[in-house]
């Protein structure tokens, strides 16, 4: 190595990081983050990251907010720092912390905070659940799903994620429509004039997919059977109707009782022969679609709905309706593949 020769650190270059281990839920409201080092601001601004055992998220926020509420998705931020050791932050913002810039900043990680089923308390209508940092909603740099992790979970490790919450809308206009996760949103469904073949399309807007049965009856695990009663849909993370907490022991949200959930399952129940016309519904009615060749073509809905409320639950699944028609009572929930 001659005199002048230049040294090419990692984290110099723009982009780059390295976290040595994961971001996961530490004692009470607390978090666990790893060491690292990381680029932030382009090429030469390369800064260490400290590991932190019980970092309190809320002693440690930019200011936008003074203590964690039910709903909240918080973000987790390395800012710069003059010492080239980068500072934790953490946020209710998503795209930078209050008081700094993107030139300054880079998002590195965040969790949900919600309710949480533990284990010994699955199928338990009588147990009363804790608010907290749910522990399967941390993400970070390395390890969350491909797609925005906001309002998700890690049901499989390694494998996948899903949506906490039912789907609910994010003001753009369709056919642009993102499906976003969301506490005590209004979940979207047919009354918004959604047919039941739109909803790979909406997913997709996601970055995400619609879920297959099995990867139901996992999220859903836990969740007792039942509801009390119900008139219609009720918002996202409310539970009144169902007389218990309807949340699986995976942390998500209403995986039963409130709508019925769109799988990626299609199938024909017969051995038909004709061309059918059925599939010019919902957002995109106005437009031909082909037609579909067969008998009986059925989709698979998951978890069950108010009217049925008694038979909703963990494994509760319809083999019997139509993929086509507009009704008020199928949502949908994704799921994403880990990145």
């Amino acid at each position: 190595m001659a005199t002048g020769d230049k040294l090419i650190i990692p984290a110099q270059a723009a982009g780059f990081y390295s976290l040595f281990g994961h971001i996961e839920k530490g004692s009470g409201d607390t978090l666990n983050l790893p060491e690292g080092m990381l680029n932030i601001g382009g090429n030469t601004k390369g800064y260490l990251l400290e590991p932190a055992t019980d970092w309190d998220p809320v002693a440690n926020s930019d200011g936008s907010f003074a203590a964690l509420a039910m709903g909240d998705d918080v973000y987790l931020y390395a800012v710069q720092h003059a010492s080239g050791i980068a500072q934790w932050v953490a946020s209710k913002n998503s795209t930078v912390p209050t008081g700094y810039t993107a030139d300054n900043s880079r998002k590195v990680g965040g969790f949900h905070y919600g309710r949480v089923r533990p284990l010994a308390d699955a199928y338990s209508a009588g147990a009363s659940l804790p608010v907290q940092i749910v522990p399967n909603s941390c993400w970070d740099l390395r390890h969350r799903p491909k797609c925005d992790p906001t309002g998700m979970v890690e049901v499989i490790p390694g494998r996948l994620w899903c949506d906490i919450y039912l789907a609910s809308e994010d003001g753009t206009a369709w056919p642009n429509t993102v499906p976003v996760s969301r506490y005590d949103a209004v979940p979207l469904s047919g009354t918004e004039g959604y047919s039941r073949l739109d909803y790979s399309r909406l997913v997709r807007n996601a970055g995400k997919r619609l879920p297959g049965y099995s990867e139901f009856l996992a999220f859903a695990y836990g969740v007792p059977q039942g509801a009390v009663g119900g008139s219609s849909r009720i918002n996202t993370g409310q539970h009144g109707p169902y007389g218990f907490e309807c949340v699986s022991c995976l942390n998500v949200d209403q995986p039963s009782g409130n709508l019925y959930q769109q799988s990626s399952h299609y199938y024909d129940r017969d051995t038909g022969t004709v061309w059918n016309n059925d599939l010019n519904t919902g957002k995109d009615s106005a437009h031909d679609h082909g037609q579909w060749y067969g008998g009986q073509f059925r989709t698979a809905f998951l978890g069950g709905y108010w009217t049925i409320g008694a038979v909703a639950g963990a494994r509760c699944v319809s083999l019997y309706y139509t993929p086509w028609f507009v009704t008020s009572s199928v949502g949908v929930r994704a799921v994403c593949d880990s990145l």
